[in-house]
């Protein structure tokens, strides 16, 4: 499965701190052999060093809790799931389990940034589909968004959920797919989780997502930006 939507912003090549973008300008990411480069979103993006990654028991006991301190996040999971190879840099972390892959990306937001929000709790809090699709939609061919709503992190600052299901073009196939994602900017991070399964028609989409929706929405669920 290629490790997209990445979200990152650079001209000529050159990465950029983060800035909540009015529109993504299109590029071309690295995918696996059998499928072609696909669209990914350049979001404005200040790329850092990968951190320790600390690793906690969680409230369920088949379940554990990765710790990003370097990066600022957290992500809870199925104990058995296995952690990926990280083909881009971009990318944090990456657990799958069966036909199910979990991505996280988490970098630093510079307010003081040209377009910069003063107020990310407010731009949160406002957030909309129209926002998904300006951002998140860019990255594939097409993008229907639903289910948009705001729900809290732990000391109550905003985060968004949204489902997509979206298409990506290769060379002489469309891929179908499906997401959930977790998305928040707070304080001076940025960072989203998006699960995602990937097959060669709507219909096996469909079949693939619903045993594994609940496992998708719990692990979305348990993400965690890291407080000022």
């Amino acid at each position: 499965m290629p490790h997209w939507p990445v979200l990152w912003q650079g001209k000529g090549g050159v990465s950029r701190p983060i800035v909540i973008c009015g529109g993504a300008q299109p590029t071309r990411a690295l995918s696996p052999p059998g499928i072609s480069r696909a669209p990914v979103m350049r979001f404005c993006f200040l790329p850092t060093a990968v951190g320790l990654l600390v690793y906690a028991s969680a409230a369920n006991a088949a379940d554990k809790t990765v710790h990003d301190q370097e990066n600022g996040f957290s992500l809870t999971f199925p104990v058995e799931w296995l952690n990926e190879p990280l083909s881009d840099e971009e990318i944090r972390l990456s657990v799958k389990s069966a036909d199910l892959t979990c991505m996280v990306s988490a970098s630093l937001y510079i307010k003081s940034a040209q377009d910069a929000q003063s107020d990310t709790r407010k731009f949160m809090e406002g957030w909309s589909i129209d926002n998904w699709k300006k951002t998140i939609g860019s990255s594939f061919s097409t993008a229907d968004f639903t289910n948009d709503k705001l729900a809290r992190f732990p000391d109550d600052y905003p985060v968004r959920l949204a489902d997509v299901d979206f298409t990506v073009r290769g060379e002489n196939t469309i891929y179908y797919g499906h997401s959930r994602f977790a998305f928040s900017v707070r304080g001076p991070r940025y960072g989203y989780v998006n699960c995602t399964v990937m097959a060669e028609s709507a219909e096996q989409v469909a079949q693939m997502w619903a045993p594994l929706a609940g496992k998708a929405e719990r692990v979305v669920n348990s993400f965690i930006l890291d407080p000022p």
